[in-house]
């Protein structure tokens, strides 16, 4: 009887917890036995070499093609590592194979340039095998958290070896690399989208080293915004921390981070002079700078842009052919009218659904998580990087770089682990209340058959 009342009087909360937390320790085994490993790591040595470019500022580099060799191990870590993927792939795979389908036909139909229309779509067509292997190699928050530490370091690699060896023409700081910073506002887009991943790096560092290291690394990136003096990027560093202050000053309750920024940002742009002031000027401004007639020439190209897409609706002019068309030889320098001028309505449409799928992942991962876990600050520095890229690539032709795919992919990851620990979770505590009960029904029969006997 003494048994009995002691465990009436216990808390059923507490007793489930423990034995949630007993259940759960013991499945910890199952989940730790690193699936698709291969994968993970060529995956890992993909970003770095997509992210960091070393052939192009380490010397004997040059020669040797990293790109096509990490794509090929790539290729043949999914093939031999096919068996271990259980799970259906997400609605923004799909969506992000009939986008190739589309560039594809696009190219075929192409009345400009075929062949050089299928090159285009050939080297854009690699993001759907890192896709599938981020979003499948990916299964854990530990993962996910080193993929973005690659991704951010390099970048942050980047505006160093920038600052100390770009060059500078016209006032601006130009993109000294191949690839996605050969051009100023191109480099200005890879800084702001990185920035938040930074900022969520900074929160989750444990010890003040690793903090200073990423708070530089920030520095470093807004530096090289401000040097750029890519209106562009600007605007979208603007409107990326207006984000962030949301999600960790004011949501996060932060308040500190309400004045350190402002305060970094009168920094910054002081020390850069008004080179930015200038050209931002210049966009509205005849006779502030002569940025004024770029900003004219953009406007006629937006609106060709869209006479094309009126012409070709259906296929467009085929990826990468605009330029020829648009009357000065240059993109569209907007990635929605990008798509559909050069895709058709068809590309247009598959590419909107992709990012809107990104947005639904980090939705309902946020739902799933509590508040103060890993999981929900690297869902919201993610949207954070998001709205930067959105922002920016309403003024650049970014479409068929890999940066945004890759932030999908990583809401999909996010959201996948989240919903798998939940499920977890939820069947740990299932069969621990089942667990107590049958345990609280054979105590107390035993207890009463003991007591009549007496």
């Amino acid at each position: 009887m003494g048994a009995k009342t002691n465990l009436s009087q216990n808390d059923p909360g507490i007793v489930i917890d423990a034995i949630s937390m007993k259940d759960f320790q013991t499945r910890q085994p199952n989940i730790r036995r690193k699936p698709l490993l291969g994968a993970y790591v060529v995956l890992v040595l993909f970003m770095f070499t997509y992210c960091a470019r070393p052939q192009d500022w380490i010397p004997g580099l040059s020669n040797v093609p990293l790109a096509k060799i990490v794509g090929v191990l790539a290729l043949l870590a999914l093939v031999f590592s096919h068996w271990q993927i259980r799970n259906r792939l997400p609605r923004e795979v799909i969506c992000l194979f009939l986008l190739i389908g589309q560039l594809f036909l696009a190219s075929l139909f192409s009345s400009v340039w075929r062949s050089g229309a299928v090159m285009t779509t050939l080297d854009f067509a690699k993001i759907l095998l890192i896709v599938v292997l981020i979003i499948t190699a990916v299964n854990t928050t530990r993962r996910l958290r080193l993929l973005i530490v690659v991704q951010t370091a390099s970048v942050a690699l980047i505006a160093a070896v920038t600052i100390l060896r770009g060059r500078v023409l016209g006032g601006r700081l130009e993109g000294m690399l191949g690839g996605n910073y050969s051009n100023p506002n191109d480099l200005a887009l890879s800084m702001v989208i990185s920035l938040p991943l930074c900022l969520g790096l900074l929160f989750l560092a444990r010890n003040r080293l690793w903090k200073a290291v990423w708070a530089l690394a920030m520095l470093a990136m807004a530096y090289v915004v401000f040097l750029t003096g890519s209106r562009a990027g600007f605007i979208a560093l603007m409107i990326t921390a207006v984000v962030c202050l949301w999600h960790f000053a004011i949501r996060g309750h932060r308040r500190y981070i309400l004045v350190l920024v402002p305060m970094v940002g009168m920094i910054l742009w002081l020390s850069t002079g008004d080179m930015l002031s200038r050209r931002l000027k210049g966009t509205v401004d005849e006779k502030a700078d002569a940025a004024y007639g770029s900003a004219q020439q953009r406007q006629q190209l937006f609106w060709r842009s869209i006479e094309i897409t009126k012409d070709h609706p259906l296929f467009g002019v085929g990826p990468g052919n605009f330029d020829q068309v648009s009357g000065v030889w240059h993109e569209t320098h907007n990635t929605f009218t990008q798509l559909s001028s050069e895709g058709g309505l068809p590309a247009l449409v598959l590419y909107v659904c992709i990012l809107w799928l990104g947005f639904m992942n980090l939705r309902k991962a946020k739902r799933l998580v509590s508040m103060r876990t890993e999981s929900n600050l690297l869902a919201r520095v993610l949207h954070a990087s998001l709205i930067g890229y959105i922002v920016g690539s309403v003024f650049a032709s970014v479409g068929y770089q890999f940066f945004p795919y890759i932030l999908v992919a990583y809401t999909a990851a996010l959201f996948s682990i989240a919903k798998n620990t939940a499920l977890l979770t939820k069947k740990s505590k299932s069969v621990s209340l089942s667990t107590l009960k049958s345990e609280e029904y054979t105590y107390t029969t035993g207890s009463d058959l003991s007591w009549n006997l007496s």
